[in-house]
């Protein structure tokens, strides 16, 4: 029989290890709790999720999505298969390279079709427009990215005015037309290099049009405005010549409708950028052509203003290795940091005014309507709708139609005549077609008028008293052929030289 003192040496171990046992009821066990799932369990779809979240912290991307993908295909129905999905495509976004973030795309776009209820809709819209956003190239470049970062960017403020990521989207919106905006005023400012002032002007009209807040509309609206008027000028001295009355009825509509233009871009110069250093030579030419000077509103300068603060110029160092970048870091600093950008497509109906415009960057034409204020379509227009995304819609602003006008020509086979309806054309000078009945002469007759007014409007004359280049008296040439009686537009060999046409 063993002693007391060694029965009792057994009893300590014992009583230690029944410590050790109870150790979790005394200090309590709890389950990790996933956020999205909201349940304490510890299932094996839980168990998968927790280890594919865990590599996917440590940058071990391939193994976490195949833990991920593993999940999706064994539990179809479980309740981490919406948080799986999206973080197939965050592993894909963060391994980062050109196939990933092509892969990413792919996976986020598959989210908002399967679950686009879920807030998480939402960051998955984002991420999609910040991939494009990362693959910006300078304004020289290839703008495919640009363009796409813009539609997604749209769409995200379209459907998720309000979301708690608005005023980021807002701002890489901004950051990305100033982009497209400065690749279309190079194009524009090569085309005048060239003398080709229609091509030019169209440019030029819809950059203003599409992005206003552009960080050199100033300058692309004095430009503008200088080409309308260099036009009007040069039209002005070939009437001196012209005998054919038809043209020069033709180049007089054309002169008084170019020159009429270059007063309202003017205007819209001084109202609009009323800090510019533009306004002061816009305010002579407008004293040249005895109009009035309009005076531009406190509202207008106090938002000019703000635009000027909120700009930045890139450090030196960027500026040094900008060269040898394909990103436009010059171009994202320099973008305006206040206003609301548009959301919709540029309307076909006249170019809204300079207050009007201001109200719209503002936001402070709709209040309670962030797409309209925005600088979207309103109500009324129909080219866009707001739909609340918790009734169970997405909505790609891209996919929606608008519809346009378009010409019909019927033809009478009892009478044989044409019955024409169509829009007039707003080349100046051209003839309005009327809504009736027209002969097949008539009809011909009108149609050549058309493409005559047209021809001369496309086709700015080149003064003779200057010096042409090869370029410019092949134009010329060609003008002269195609166009019956600008052979008249040349003075006669006895007069003496016409002056030079003003503003060349």
């Amino acid at each position: 029989m063993a002693p007391a003192p060694m029965r009792r040496f057994w009893i300590f171990p014992l009583a230690a290890a029944l410590c050790f046992a109870s150790a979790g009821c005394l200090f309590g066990h709890h389950a990790n709790i996933n956020p999205l799932a909201g349940v304490n369990s510890a299932q094996p779809d839980k168990d998968l999720f927790d280890k594919a979240m865990s590599d996917l912290a440590k940058g071990k991307f391939t193994v976490s999505r195949l833990l991920l993908q593993t999940l999706i295909n064994s539990y179809p129905d479980s309740e981490y298969l919406a948080r799986a999905k999206l973080a197939i495509a965050d592993s894909w976004f963060r391994e980062g390279g050109t196939e990933g973030l092509a892969q990413a795309e792919a996976e986020y776009r598959d989210f908002i079709t399967f679950f686009p209820t879920m807030k998480e809709a939402q960051e998955a819209q984002l991420k999609i427009a910040e991939i494009h956003f990362r693959q910006l190239q300078k304004p020289d470049r290839d703008n495919s990215e640009a363009v796409a970062a813009e539609q997604d960017l749209r769409t995200f403020l379209i459907n998720y005015p309000d979301g708690p990521m608005a005023k980021q989207a807002r701002e890489m919106l901004r950051q990305v037309d100033e982009v497209l905006a400065e690749g279309e005023f190079r194009i524009a400012s090569f085309y005048m290099l060239r003398d080709e002032f229609r091509a030019a002007q169209s440019r030029l009209e819809d950059l203003l049009e599409k992005y206003p807040l552009y960080s050199r509309g100033d300058e692309a609206t004095a430009m503008l405005a200088h080409s309308y008027l260099v036009t009007s000028s040069r039209y002005a001295w070939a009437v001196k010549y012209e005998f054919n009355p038809l043209m020069k009825k033709l180049m007089q509509d054309n002169e008084s409708n170019d020159r009429a233009l270059a007063e309202k871009y003017y205007e819209r110069l001084i109202e609009r950028y009323p800090l510019s250093p533009e306004v002061k030579p816009a305010e002579k030419e407008l004293a040249a052509l005895h109009a009035p000077i309009p005076k531009p509103s406190p509202q207008a300068v106090a938002f000019n203003r703000r635009e000027l603060a909120s700009r930045t110029e890139p450090t030196r160092f960027e500026r040094w290795t900008g060269m040898f970048r394909g990103r436009p870091i010059t171009e994202l600093d320099r973008a305006d940091k206040v206003g609301n950008p548009p959301l919709g497509a540029p309307s076909n109906t006249a170019p809204m005014t300079a207050q009007a415009e201001l109200a719209q960057l503002t936001g402070a034409s709709s209040a309670g309507a962030p797409g309209a204020a925005a600088g979207g379509p309103s109500a009324a227009s129909g080219a866009l709708q707001l739909q609340s995304v918790g009734s169970g819609g997405f909505q790609d602003p891209n996919s929606v139609v608008t519809p346009t006008a378009t010409e019909a020509t019927d033809v009478n086979s009892d009478s044989q005549n044409v019955t024409a309806s169509v829009v007039n054309d707003p080349i100046p000078g051209a003839p309005k077609i009327p809504s009736g009945n027209l002969t097949p002469d008539e009809l011909d007759r009108l149609q050549h008028e058309q493409l005559l007014a047209d021809e001369v409007h496309r086709s700015v004359p080149f003064p003779h008293s200057i010096k042409l280049n090869r370029r410019q008296r092949a134009v010329l040439e060609k003008f002269e052929k195609r166009v019956p009686g600008a052979q008249a537009a040349k003075p006669p060999a006895a007069k003496p030289a016409p002056p030079p046409s003003p503003g060349l």
